[in-house]
């Protein structure tokens, strides 16, 4: 480990001694990051995400009302938890709950904001918060056998919005969020979920009877003409061990991800063609590098069919706390 610093603070301080243009050339540059890895990529989101949670311990059989230091209150009722064979739990059990309000911890987590449309097209959503609440006794996952609530502060997410609907999180078999709009025709089949939008208080006022990822949302909105966009990267990155998010100026509430990757031609894509023309946005690029994340972060005006290129000496290591800063400070 010595030996691999030593070298890589040896190749940056004669990098330093050179000309600008020798330490812009890729491949010297590339020597100084470590071929990214799946693994560790999926690990710095599993330890960002263990970062943002909240855990209380409680006895099943009284429930629990709790609130964050964000101001959030979530409320579980006594007697409502059950196992696997649909039993009543009591005794001890854990409560597990991540809020996330900000693009930084959203790209940091690999939690974007993209909803399935009528047609199953995934597009950006403008977020009043994203949660995950789990309940476990042991190492057993718990069911709720009745609704439970949760109230969101909508002084968090830049007051109330009244568009707002409840939405539910599809995690696939890649570890890849999508959300999915709850709609009434799907409640009452062993579901009982909604929002109430309290105006006077200013909060989100959510229940449901599924654990796992939650969302208010709506549809971002724009009547620009759309367009599809190609992110370029770097030969060693693809899907598995890096991502591509889109920040869009003036909308601390949406981030999109470019979720398609060409292997031939090394770049990022969407399938639907979502970007309108004309917008400004940063584009977002992270990855690792043993153990640390790598990024970069470009700013662009939308042009029609636009690409975007990332070079191997665009890219920096930083924490993830730094990365967090960095993208929730973007206009």
């Amino acid at each position: 480990m010595k030996t691999k610093l030593n070298s890589t603070v040896f190749a940056l301080l004669a990098c330093a001694t050179l000309s600008f243009s020798s330490c812009k050339n890729d491949t010297e540059y590339v020597s100084l990051l470590a071929n990214p890895s799946a693994a560790g990529f999926n690990e710095i989101r599993r330890d960002a995400l263990a970062d943002l949670a909240n855990s209380k311990s409680f006895k099943a059989e009284n429930g629990i009302t709790f609130q964050t230091d964000k101001g959030t209150k979530v409320k579980i009722l006594p007697n409502c938890l059950r196992d696997n064979m649909n039993n009543m739990v009591t005794g001890d059990v854990t409560l597990s709950f991540v809020e996330m309000y900000d693009r930084g911890n959203m790209t940091a987590t690999n939690k974007p904001l993209m909803g399935r449309n009528n047609a199953l097209n995934l597009l950006p959503l403008v977020t009043g918060g994203q949660f995950n609440l789990e309940v476990t006794k042991g190492n057993q996952k718990l069911y709720s056998g009745c609704p439970f609530f949760v109230d969101i502060p909508a002084s968090l997410s830049g007051g109330i919005d009244e568009d707002m609907t409840l939405w539910s999180g599809d995690i696939d078999e890649d570890g890849e969020l999508a959300w999915n709009e709850v709609k009434a025709d799907s409640i009452g089949q062993g579901k009982d979920a909604g929002i109430n939008i309290n105006t006077e208080a200013a909060t989100y006022h959510v229940w449901a009877s599924e654990f796992g990822w939650t969302n208010v949302d709506r549809f971002y909105v724009d009547s620009r003409p759309k367009t599809q966009i190609k992110v370029t990267v770097p030969e060693q990155y693809n899907m598995s061990n890096s991502a591509v998010y889109l920040s869009y100026e003036g909308e601390r509430n949406v981030l999109a991800r470019l979720d398609t990757y060409d292997s031939l031609e090394k770049f990022f894509s969407e399938h639907y063609g979502y970007v309108p023309v004309g917008l400004n946005l940063h584009v977002i690029f992270t990855s690792e590098s043993n153990g640390s994340l790598v990024y970069a972060i470009k700013k662009v005006t939308i042009a029609q069919n636009q690409i975007v290129s990332f070079n191997a000496s665009e890219l920096s290591i930083t924490s993830k706390s730094d990365l967090v800063t960095i993208i929730n400070n973007l206009n």
